[in-house]
């Protein structure tokens, strides 16, 4: 299938459209044509899959034109629970069938005072996230792997210590590139809400949060040695309250943050 969108052109024309003010959430509504709320059906998916041509494709999405629905899609600002991070509408094949076959998804990510968006990657895709209003801190932590080989003879001896990481403040319309697979986070450091839009090369880009991978691996043990086996670091109580605790939403509050701007945490 023809890839007829360029990553490019959907990040200028999200951002364009993203670019009036924000105002205060208001409960969400049920928009025709599809939506960042619904999934999409299994039927229209598997007949576009399968599509041999561009001629099938628009058979399929345009069955009574000059009807857009099939190619319409409504990004819905939800309401948050106050003191929460935020909140993320996507469009992906999961919920809008015209993207199967173009590699390109995207998102619009909606992020409170002080709300952190929880270190992830994404493992299908490349990610360019523009800010459309207010401020971010990203960070990408870089691919090194110094000592990655062990205790090799004749070789020095590995270093232990964190990888390096990059940072940057976003503001209004200035964007960064997030790698495939590699790890990244976006940070709202100020008291008022901040919006951007992110465009993805892949219709099925995934998310995975990095702590909540982390300590989903057993068993306990495993994750003990993997930190150096210190159990006073890390041991099979304090994994199960890490389990127990760790948040699975996209976004979470900076305590210090909301403590600077007087909002409940």
């Amino acid at each position: 299938m023809v890839n007829f969108f360029s990553l490019a052109h959907v990040v200028t024309l999200i951002a364009i459209a993203a670019a009036s003010p924000l105002v205060r959430r208001q409960s969400a509504t049920s928009p025709s044509g599809f939506n960042s709320n619904t999934n999409a059906s299994p039927a229209l998916k598997a007949a576009l899959a399968g599509a041999a041509s561009y001629n099938d494709r628009q058979a399929i999405l345009f069955t009574e034109p000059p009807n857009a629905t099939n190619i319409t899609f409504t990004f819905i600002n939800n309401t948050v629970t106050d003191g929460t991070g935020g909140t993320i509408a996507l469009s992906t094949v999961n919920n809008f069938p015209a993207l199967i076959g173009t590699e390109v998804a995207m998102a619009i990510g909606f992020v409170n005072p002080c709300g952190l968006n929880v270190p992830h990657s994404h493992p299908r895709a490349n990610e360019f996230l523009t800010v459309i209003q207010g401020e971010l801190v990203a960070g990408l932590v870089l691919e090194l792997n110094n000592g990655g080989s062990g205790h090799v003879v004749g070789q020095p001896m590995p270093a232990n210590g964190p990888i390096p990481q990059v940072n940057v403040t976003l503001s209004n319309y200035k964007g960064m590139l997030f790698p495939q697979g590699e790890t990244h986070f976006q940070f709202n450091p100020t008291c008022e809400p901040a919006l951007f839009a992110a465009a993805f090369d892949s219709s099925d880009p995934g998310r995975t949060q990095i702590a909540r991978n982390f300590f989903s691996n057993m068993p306990d043990e495993m994750l003990i040695a993997t930190v150096g086996s210190d159990q006073e670091v890390l041991d099979a109580k304090r994994i199960a309250r890490f389990r127990d605790n760790i948040p699975t939403s996209f976004a979470v509050v900076m305590e210090e943050c909301a403590v600077r701007c007087g909002l409940p945490h």
